[in-house]
């Protein structure tokens, strides 16, 4: 029973709310109501569009300095903070192994040089000998040649200067292999005075010691890789910043942008700085791509100490003293209750294709004049251009009606490339500054509010854009006059 008496009071509800909104829409249809205007004023002022991005603060240039040998840390001669230069002795380790190493090196080239020493002299021996079989075969040959020493003698004489002769050969190999010993004993020696030498840590950059890690008494290994002993940032006067921007907003960085930002030690304090490298290396943590932007910065007073987080704003675009009208003004649309009071933009009027963004320069004409009066062309750079672009956008177009694509980014590289040799290098800068400006406006509709209140639709052509203003940059409008930015209905 209860069960049924909830169900009959919930379906009460829904019929008491369905009569009241019944009556509330017809007291609504039958109210008369007003609709309010709301306009904002066309102005001049200034338009920044910016990036915003953080990253870590650090120096531009920061060596890790380790130890290639293992051993106990003797002494340390800096700290953190230390100001030091290159070839200055930062620490010691204990050298007493790399010494004894060093005696036992020295005696082994002692002993090979005394061994050189010795093999040179068995030479000497070894080449008397040899003179003197030579002397006594040369002696028994004679004899023999005159019938007075027999065949016997003079073999034997000739074994003897033979055997000499190797006896000499033999000597001289031995010789070669003791220097040769002598060379590998020096080479020793010279290793192990570099390893010594290496017991004495200096510092390889001019810079500060940011970072310690080890203290005396310490032992470190080396038998893998360098333990790192000090870390030394090369010049905090200058720093850079290491920002992640989204893949989203990164086609807007370029090169030599200005950045300002500001760290949460000092509040207040806005520093500038420029984008000095976009790095290719993408960085996808969670499905989200972003790219590092390295931005330099000076650090006077050296208030910005490596690892501080760094908010910044990169300035992608920004423009001053421009007509500018609000973001809301953009999307305003005329509703039905205003459709008696409008009136269409006249052919004609203002014209969205030109503007100083573009050839066209909200003036109307030929855009081809427009351009060579931008450029300063002269007659036959005009004619010659014409051609270029006649010919290219022919073909094109051919292509698109035969089945192909238009693709416009091509045309216009090949554009640029065949104007290389009509325009000066002056005018080729220019005519790409117009295009960039080209890419980087459109056109919109807005609606202004005449005197007579009726609204007038005009064709703009904007440029760049904040938070709450856009830059106008073609199109028939002109400061004073009233944009529409919102339309609302007041019921009686």
């Amino acid at each position: 029973m209860m069960s049924m008496k909830r169900i009959w009071m919930a379906v009460a509800g829904l019929v008491v709310l369905a009569a009241a909104g019944w009556w509330w829409m017809s007291q609504g249809d039958q109210a008369s109501g007003e609709v309010v205007i709301e306009t904002e004023t066309v102005s001049e002022g200034e338009v920044r569009r910016i990036v915003s991005a953080s990253g870590a603060v650090r120096a531009l240039v920061t060596v890790e300095v380790g130890s290639q040998l293992s051993g106990q840390i003797e002494a340390l001669y800096v700290d953190f903070n230390d100001t030091v230069e290159a070839g200055q002795v930062i620490a010691q380790l204990n050298p007493e192994t790399y010494q004894t190493r060093i005696r036992e090196a020295e005696a082994n080239r002692a002993t090979a040089a005394a061994t050189l020493a010795l093999q040179r002299a068995n030479r000497l021996t070894a080449e008397a000998n040899a003179r003197s079989a030579r002397q006594e075969y040369e002696r028994i040959q004679a004899l023999f040649d005159r019938g007075i020493s027999a065949q016997s003698s003079l073999d034997t004489a000739l074994t003897g200067h033979e055997a000499a002769q190797a006896n000499l050969a033999v000597s001289d190999a031995q010789i070669r292999n003791a220097q040769a010993v002598l060379e590998q004993r020096e080479a020793t020696l010279e290793g192990v005075q570099i390893d010594l030498e290496r017991t004495t840590i200096r510092a390889p950059i001019n810079g500060i010691v940011v970072d310690r890690a080890v203290d005396e008494g310490q032992t470190v290994a080396a038998s893998l890789s360098a333990p790192t002993l000090f870390t030394i940032a090369q010049d905090l006067g200058q720093v850079q910043i290491d920002a992640q921007v989204d893949e989203a907003d990164i086609g807007q960085i370029a090169e030599g942008q200005p950045v300002t930002f500001t760290v949460d030690a000092y509040q207040g304090l806005e520093l500038t700085g420029v984008v000095d490298q976009i790095r290719l290396a993408p960085q996808i943590l969670n499905n989200v791509v972003t790219y590092t932007v390295v931005v330099s910065a000076a650090n006077p007073g050296q208030r910005l100490l490596p690892g501080m987080t760094a908010n910044m704003d990169i300035i992608t675009g920004e423009r001053t003293g421009v007509l500018t009208v609000p973001n809301s003004s953009l999307r305003f649309r005329p509703s039905p209750a205003l459709e008696g009071r409008t009136r269409p933009v006249e052919t004609g009027a203002g014209g969205g294709s030109g503007g100083r963004g573009g050839p066209g320069g909200g003036r109307g004409g030929n855009p081809m004049a427009q351009m060579a009066e931008r450029l300063d062309l002269t007659p036959d750079q005009t004619e010659r251009a014409g051609t270029i672009f006649r010919s290219v956008f022919g073909r094109m177009a051919a292509q698109a009606q035969s089945g192909g694509s238009f693709d416009r980014e091509a045309a216009q590289a090949e554009i640029t490339r065949e104007l290389q040799g009509v325009f000066t290098p002056e005018q080729m800068a220019r005519y790409r500054d117009i295009q960039r400006e080209m890419r980087e406006t459109r056109s919109v509709t807005i609606w202004v509010l005449e005197d007579d209140g009726t609204l007038a639709e005009r064709r703009i052509r904007v440029g760049i854009n904040d938070t709450q203003k856009t830059e106008v940059v073609g199109g028939q409008l002109e400061a004073g006059e009233a944009i529409i930015t919102r339309a609302r209905e007041v019921r009686e």
